[in-house]
């Protein structure tokens, strides 16, 4: 997670191309989803990280092998004039808070007065993002997983039955509650396919990072469906391996909200320039929560 905590967090983060950074040394939880990228406070800070995250790494077969940009030359004198971002109509629908739809408008209000040109558009498939992701990450966590929860070692079950039952129990009862939701595919093709056409229409994306504010700690451990649902905006760049941009637009009730921008694959300078020149023109990154 890079753009979520983010976004509940006030501050910048940029989930790279999928193969953009090597994901070597990491613990593997899905493997054709998982990435890493900077977190910082501003989207220029980002850059500079990215620059030095980025790269081939031939110990990871998913690398890339393309030349590293230094993502933070001409951020200053980034234009936003004739860039058109894209507003998905399956964005602004239910399930997003009053409070965070203000702030997006705004934002979105913002890049219209630096230059962009606002264009509605569709991703038909948005609604399908949730539950393929919940059946892709699960299928690859249960296998990447179960190395560290297996029964010569870690977690073993007391009083087994017999052999059959040391490892289904072990390999069970070992898993946390979230891990077990999880293990619970081509319609990622056609997500992919519904950003593919978008991008022949604009340049980049903006949408909600978030449906809401963060809630109190535990407050959805008892329902995983509204838990799940705070991912409807940012797992489909996930499924499709694009870059993905949170960066602070405000507050609500006191507490942070992000925006997120989306953008092709590989066009990781393109987002930090957006983000760059709306940070020059707010200062909402530099603000710090209610009580804080």
């Amino acid at each position: 997670s890079i753009r979520q905590p983010a976004s509940l967090c006030g501050i910048t983060g940029l989930k790279p191309s999928y193969g953009r950074v090597s994901r070597f040394g990491m613990v593997a939880f899905a493997s054709s989803l998982d990435q890493g990228g900077p977190m910082a406070r501003t989207a220029a800070d980002c850059a500079h990280l990215l620059t030095a995250m980025a790269g081939f790494d031939p110990n990871d077969s998913t690398s890339i092998d393309r030349p590293v940009e230094d993502f933070a030359a001409g951020l200053d004198g980034f234009d936003l004039g004739g860039l058109k971002i894209g507003l998905p109509v399956e964005y602004f629908g239910e399930g997003m808070s009053a409070g965070v739809r203000a702030r997006v408008d705004a934002a979105a209000e913002t890049l219209r007065g630096l230059g962009a040109e606002l264009v509605e558009i569709s991703l038909p498939r948005t609604e399908a993002s949730v539950p393929t992701y919940y059946v892709v990450a699960p299928a690859e966590a249960s296998s990447n997983l179960s190395r560290f929860d297996g029964v010569r070692f870690g977690y073993r079950c007391k009083d087994p039955e017999d052999v059959v039952d040391l490892y289904e129990r072990s390999r069970g009862e070992g898993f946390g509650d979230e891990v077990k939701r999880r293990i619970m595919v081509k319609i990622r093709q056609l997500i992919s396919q519904d950003f593919t056409a978008a991008f022949e229409q604009v340049d980049a994306i903006l949408g909600p990072t978030s449906p809401s504010t963060a809630f109190t700690l535990g407050e959805r451990s008892a329902d995983p469906v509204a838990m799940y649902l705070s991912d409807v905006y940012t797992i489909a760049a996930n499924l499709a391996g694009l870059p993905g941009l949170s960066m602070p637009a405000g507050f609500a009730d006191g507490l942070p909200v992000g925006v997120q921008l989306i953008g092709p694959a590989f066009d990781e300078r393109r987002l930090l320039g957006i983000a760059h020149q709306f940070q020059q023109a707010t200062d909402y990154h530099a603000q710090a929560p209610a009580g804080a």
